[in-house]
């Protein structure tokens, strides 16, 4: 009888159904493979995890692929998965090149950009975060390729795997999950669970790593834009938490101000997407999402949006998020007060309840985003291709018949190797540059061979225009008292040629034939034609290249001798003073140096190596204070260094507080944090006890220590500030206490005036440059002020030359930067960020020329009147310091 079931009719139906269950059954879920599910309470899937998983999902599935795109900064294995059907992924590098020539437009007709969009595949990019402490966002990267890979019948799906191919990232930061996850098991099921961690989870950068879109400093950045310009997504999701509270997930539309540099049709595709994410929520009873908000894209610089100027949909999502997976209860309470009604608004049309919020909730949210795309890019994946080319098309036509026409940046210039730079940026952003291979007449100037020109009749232009014009806040945004009626989600001005010192010019007549002939387009830009001329023994190399402190520092690590020339020297950039002389170097070795760098040399027309004309300088030792309160401007402050060759070393709060620095340090540099960061860090329980404080009074007292000893302390942006009552400066900012109705810059671009070009530490620099002011301080002297006033704001004159800032009256006419006599030593305040996310390079040599040891020549005197006895005592004593005259030594 059992025998004769086995051959019963609904015997030969499970047999026939049987390979169908099993191919299912084949493909591994994350628990059968990590031992527990992304998502759960109190667990996290590392980078390591996840691409564990991501390979079990390839070798039992025709519908994934990984990919080895590049490396880490830590040395990581950058992965990718792209998931489809198994026939979409046999044409795979046929799909990516019809993306490409649709995003390009140029080689097709409308007719043809019709078909190829009717019958090709929509490429999708979405990520697991880059912020590593946003943590649901890798979770849901795994939750998400199951789904895909596991389902069988599934109309929605399907669809999906027929007509989108699916570019997933784990994480588009693979040293910052592994870190996060890694301090997370360390802590679990102690007091410090949801502690933060005491380091930067991005090398270097932390939390910008979603600030450099554009410049693409970081390899990751680097990697992310390079294959995104490879398979060419429609669109490109990243996952972020956390949403504004109590809201569950935010979602487009953004919050306005938004490019007019940006295509119409990515912008409204960008409120189309958002749209349709909000009604997939409601349908799957997700309740709490919100619009608008507090997030706008203003800034073009987020790796997650650059790529809306290579008319892609770029966007984010913010979920909301506790701590890591350890999950909470909230009540109505537990609201701010404007939200405890629960009551609807247009942009949150279902308002969260409260209740627990667990890391599955999250993810959950997360894949109902994702889905949401998916399925947005299979219904519309026809309209989707054929908005790309038209994007690109109508963007030349735009441009073939408005200006500019195309931008110069001359070669050479003052700083040549910037503009080489600058040119080689805007070729890693997808952008066509060309070189003139003879001379190229343009606004009435014949450009030297060699210049680089961008034509702007390309298809991602509006980048260009976006990176090189100054930014003008839409006044649309801006209500009677000049005041936006929602501030700035972050820095309001970026102009590249402004914030690198590099000249460049806009062509405001069109651009003809014969001035093309003139072209030739570049793949990558070669390095720069130099020469060592001469035969020594003293050599001039100019102060204004910055790839001259590369050069220095190396011709000083191979046993150079290097000075400064006080008077006017000739170098292969014309006359200049505080130009730098070397000796000690043979003419072969310089010449290669030079070559490395992109620096020329000439020989002294007479020797000029005598004390009267010369500063004999030597590279200082550098100690970067480095807080477990993570600071990220530290991060891009250690990246410039150790990039140009200063070798900073990692002072932490122990080995501040451990005294004698003079001994171990030439300058000790404190980037910008605030005072509290500095002097009191972590609060203890907040932490293990090693990462807890800061350098406190005992720090402090070291520091003013280390300068009375001859050192030189380097402060940038509002630690500026805090110095002036840590160490009773007699210098006073004067935006203390302001509120935003009184002062307000969040990130512009400011022309400030050197006082004193003179003075070593101006060496090099323009007389007017451009500094980036973020929330700064601006400085005014009191009475016994020793030292010198570097630059300050015009009086009288606006400064703003790109961005947002209100009451500029407030700054007029104050300084921007100043140098304090303090005992033997010496202190800078910098009032401005001279090295923002390492964007700002005409401003580096604010503190680059802080980083050499020589003998300064003597103060002019500023005519200030000297303080009483009473007054220096009253300063000291609120300082907390010794009553000594520190300012007079």
């Amino acid at each position: 009888m059992r025998r004769r079931s086995l051959f019963s009719p609904l015997g030969l139906l499970f047999s026939i159904a049987l390979p169908f269950v099993s191919a299912a059954a084949q493909i591994p879920t994350p628990a059968s493979v990590l031992g527990r599910n992304p998502g759960d309470d109190f667990y996290l899937a590392d980078y390591d995890d996840a691409i564990k998983y991501f390979h079990a999902l390839a070798a039992s599935s025709d519908r994934i692929k990984m990919f080895k795109v590049g490396k880490t900064t830590r040395g990581e294995e950058f992965e990718i998965a792209v998931i489809s059907s198994p026939e979409n992924l046999a044409r795979l590098d046929e799909y990516k090149s019809i993306a490409r020539k649709l995003a390009d437009s140029r080689s097709l007709t409308d007719g043809q950009a019709r078909e190829l969009a009717r019958t090709s595949k929509v490429i999708v990019h979405i990520d697991g975060g880059l912020h590593s402490d946003e943590v649901a966002g890798g979770q849901h990267s795994i939750q998400l390729a199951y789904k895909l890979v596991s389902s069988q019948g599934d109309p929605q799906i399907d669809a999906i795997l027929n007509n989108v191919i699916l570019v997933l990232w784990p994480t588009i930061n693979p040293d910052g999950q592994n870190m996060v996850v890694s301090w997370y098991r360390r802590n679990l099921g102690t007091p410090f669970e949801v502690a933060p961690m005491p380091w930067l989870y991005q090398e270097y950068v932390g939390h910008d790593n979603n600030r450099d879109g554009y410049m693409l400093n970081m390899l990751e950045s680097q990697v992310v834009t390079r294959t995104e310009i490879e398979y060419s997504p429609v669109i490109f999701y990243c996952q972020h938490q956390t949403a504004p509270f109590p809201a569950r997930i935010w979602i487009p539309p953004f919050a306005d101000p938004i490019s007019s540099n940006i295509s119409p049709y990515m912008r409204s595709w960008l409120n189309v997407v958002g749209t349709q994410m909000s009604a997939a929520l409601q349908e799957q009873h997700l309740p709490g999402a919100i619009s608008q908000a507090q997030f706008d894209n203003w800034y073009p610089g987020f790796l997650d949006f650059t790529h809306v100027f290579r008319n892609e949909i770029s966007f984010f999502t913010e979920t909301a998020l506790y701590r890591y997976a350890t999950p909470r209860f909230y009540t109505v309470n537990d609201f701010p007060k404007p939200s405890q009604d629960l009551k609807a608004l247009t942009m949150y049309t279902d308002p969260w309840q409260g209740g627990w919020w667990h890391l599955s909730d999250a993810v959950k949210y997360m894949v109902a985003g994702s889905m949401s795309v998916l399925d947005t890019a299979s219904k519309y994946r026809e309209q989707l291709l054929y908005n790309r080319w038209q994007a690109a098309h109508d963007n030349i036509e735009h441009f073939r018949h408005t200006a500019p026409y195309a931008y110069v940046l001359p070669n050479p210039q003052a700083d040549t190797p910037e503009a080489a730079l600058l040119a080689q940026k805007l070729l890693d952003n997808g952008l066509e540059v060309h070189r003139a291979s003879r001379s190229f007449h343009a606004n009435g100037i014949d450009y030297p061979v060699g210049s680089w020109v961008v034509l702007m009749d390309q298809p991602f232009s509006g980048l260009v225009k976006e990176l090189f014009e100054p930014q003008h806040y839409p006044q649309a945004i801006l209500d009677g008292s000049a005041k936006p009626v929602t501030l700035p989600y972050d820095v309001t001005g970026w102009t590249l040629p402004m914030q690198m010192g590099v000249r460049v010019d806009a062509v405001t007549d069109p651009v003809g034939e014969d001035q093309r002939s003139a072209l030739e387009l570049v793949s990558k830009i070669d390095p720069l034609s130099v020469s060592v001329e001469g035969a020594g023994p003293a050599y001039v190399l100019s102060h204004k290249p910055n790839a001259s402190f590369m050069a220095v520092n190396e011709i000083l690590a191979a046993g150079g001798s290097v000075a400064f020339s006080r008077d006017e020297v000739h170098t292969a950039e014309g006359p200049e003073t505080g130009a730098f002389i070397i000796t000690g170097v043979g003419h072969d070795k310089l010449l290669s140096i030079a070559q490395k760098y992109g620096v020329s040399t000439v020989s002294a027309s007479h020797s000029p190596q005598t004390e009267s004309k010369t500063i004999p300088i030597r590279k200082a030792s550098v100690g970067l204070y480095r807080p477990w309160q993570p600071s990220i401007d530290e991060g891009w402050s250690r990246w410039i260094l150790e990039k140009y060759g200063f070798a900073p070393e990692g002072l932490y709060n122990a080995g501040i507080k451990a005294g004698n620095l003079r001994a171990r340090y030439d300058t000790i540099i404190l980037p910008d944090m605030s005072k509290n960061q500095l002097t009191d860090g972590f609060k203890p329980g907040l932490v293990p006890s090693e990462y807890a404080g800061g350098i406190d009074t005992d720090g402090v007292a070291a520091l003013r220590e280390f300068v009375r000893a001859g050192g030189t302390l380097v402060a940038f942006n509002r630690t500026s500030s805090s110095l002036i009552d840590l160490f009773g400066l007699p210098v006073t900012n004067i935006l203390a206490g302001l509120k935003n109705d009184d002062f307000f810059c969040s990130g512009a671009l400011l022309r400030i005036e050197l006082k004193d070009a003179s003075r070593p530490a101006l060496y090099g620099l323009p007389t007017d440059p451009v500094v980036m002011f973020e929330r700064g301080p601006a400085f005014a002297l009191k009475p016994g002020f020793t030292g010198a006033i570097l630059a300050t704001y015009s009086a009288g004159i606006n400064p703003l030359e790109s961005g947002v800032l209100l009451h500029a009256e407030k700054i007029e006419g104050q300084a921007a930067a100043v140098e304090v006599a303090y005992g033997k030593g010496r202190i800078f305040l910098f009032g401005f960020k001279p090295q923002w996310r390492a964007q700002s390079h005409g401003a580096y040599k604010f503190f680059m020329n802080a980083l050499y040891r020589y003998d300064e020549p003597p103060f002019a005197e500023l005519h200030l009147a000297k303080p009483s006895d009473s007054d220096k005592k009253n300063t000291a004593a609120s300082a907390g310091q010794d009553d000594d005259d520190d300012f007079a030594e």
